[in-house]
């Protein structure tokens, strides 16, 4: 059937071809080796990968030469499989092909290399090719214990290959004191994988280089949250004042993660510029971001920024509550006097009506300490009652209950909410009558009968009768 291979060899399918050149490589005569010889010049990548794992097979050192050409050929795959056969040859000139393909661009084809060295006893001449070596067989931090000499083989490592080998390519190349590192570090910032990225601003931030301040800018744009907080931390680090107005301007990203860190990035660099827009992140609708930006305001250190605090005094957060306390008796000792804490009274007095208890009570707490807090609101007097408190803050936390990803906690709030008896739980529990679950939504008229409620419109009194009745 060799004649029938032979004639397949000239198929126009490539696959053919292949199967052509596997079959032939199981014969071992030296006709057979000469046409796939031919076969390593085949137009087919996968081909030409074939017909050189045939020629390897055949392990005839005067067919040596052409496994080593196929080390420079175009497509990394081929290469791979030529390190792999001349694994077995065990020759010098083996060994010197394979000692350059060490520095191959493809990853796959270093290790291949390097495994292959190995298996024929070769032995690194000099910290630039035990560097080389170290690297190609993914040893990075090995490697970068040799010093500058791995500055280049890791620079090769962090271009290709698998994410996680690049970012531990990277993390050895930040060991390495020498200036070189920052060019491909810097260069890494714009990987494809988001953790690579991550990886090369935690190096740039180790390394310390200013060089670095302009491109991690950039980076502030990057499309990725995780990938621009990374970037935050790292100028804050750096401490370049170019960053203040950039930084400022992440006050207003979307992802709160990204929002905290710039502030507490803007609080470092004590700037007073910035105060304004910080004041506006004390009504960020994220708890971190409120707190993240009080702190700042603190280390900043301006008087200023009493007036923007003491409106935090009724934040529905007891620990940025606590916090703006801080803030204020630092940035003046008798804040309670001062022209700001006047003009945040009727902020403070318009949130002695708010809907929940404890931004009620901090705001009467905080007309209190700067002695506007008068006797004309008597509603805020009975809340001094433990028990009528403990109660309030129960009803407050089941009406949050009611919005739960778990029916089971909502049924059991909605039913909560009934034995209470407070009539501010009367609205939530009438949208809660169209819960997608029918036993919230059966304990949610049951408690509006104990409440005795009445229903305003004919939609309403329906939905409510039939869930009664079932």
């Amino acid at each position: 059937m060799r004649w029938w291979h032979l004639q397949q060899l000239k198929s126009k399918n490539p696959r053919v071809r292949k199967d052509a050149v596997d079959k032939l490589a199981s014969s071992s005569d030296d006709a057979t080796a000469e046409h796939l010889k031919s076969a390593l010049q085949d137009a087919d990548a996968e081909v030409r990968a074939a017909a050189v794992r045939g020629v390897g097979q055949l392990r005839n050192p005067d067919f040596e030469p052409q496994l080593i050409a196929m080390l420079r050929d175009p497509v990394s795959d081929v290469r791979e499989v030529a390190a792999e056969e001349l694994k077995q040859a065990g020759t010098e000139a083996a060994q010197t092909g394979l000692l350059t393909a060490l520095r191959d661009s493809a990853s796959g084809v270093r290790w291949r290399a390097a495994q292959a060295l190995d298996a024929l006893k070769w032995q690194p001449n000099g910290p630039v090719e035990e560097a080389w070596r170290w690297t190609a067989l993914g040893e990075f931090e090995k490697a970068a214990l040799l010093g500058a000499v791995a500055v280049e083989p890791l620079s090769l490592a962090i271009k290709d290959g698998v994410y996680y080998k690049r970012q531990a390519a990277l993390a050895a190349l930040s060991m390495i004191g020498d200036a070189r590192v920052v060019k491909p570090v810097l260069a890494a910032l714009k990987d494809e994988d988001r953790n690579v990225r991550c990886t090369a601003i935690d190096a740039l931030s180790m390394i310390g280089d200013a060089s670095a301040v302009d491109p991690l800018i950039t980076v502030l744009r990057d499309r990725d949250s995780q990938v621009r907080t990374g970037a935050v931390a790292a100028l804050s680090k750096l401490g370049d004042v170019r960053a203040v107005a950039p930084l400022t301007r992440l006050l207003k990203d979307a992802h709160w993660e990204v929002r905290e860190s710039a502030i507490r990035a803007l609080g470092q660099f004590k700037d007073v510029q910035v105060v304004d827009s910080l004041a506006g992140a004390l009504k960020d609708s994220d708890r971190e971001v409120r707190e993240a930006a009080v702190r700042a305001l603190m280390e900043i250190g301006d008087p200023v920024a009493v007036e923007f605090l003491v409106p935090v005094l009724k934040d529905d957060q007891d620990s940025v509550r606590s916090l703006a306390t801080t803030a204020l008796r630092r940035l003046d000792r008798n804040w309670e006097k001062s022209p700001a804490a006047k003009r945040a009274i009727p902020e403070l007095r318009a949130a002695l009506k708010h809907k929940e208890y404890w931004v009620r009570q901090a705001a009467a707490d905080a007309l209190a300490k700067i002695g506007e807090m008068r006797p004309v609101e008597p509603s805020l007097a009975h809340l001094l009652d433990p028990g009528l408190m403990r109660r309030q803050n129960a009803t407050e936390i089941f009406l949050r209950l009611l919005n739960d990803f778990d029916c089971d906690l909502r049924q059991a709030a909605a039913e909560a909410l009934g034995r209470l008896g407070d009539q501010q739980a009367v609205p939530p529990l009438i949208a809660a009558m169209k819960d997608d679950s029918p036993w919230v939504s059966r304990s949610a008229a049951g408690s509006l009968n104990v409440l005795q409620w009445s229903p305003a419109n004919d939609e309403d009194r329906a939905l409510y009768e039939l869930l009664l009745q079932n």
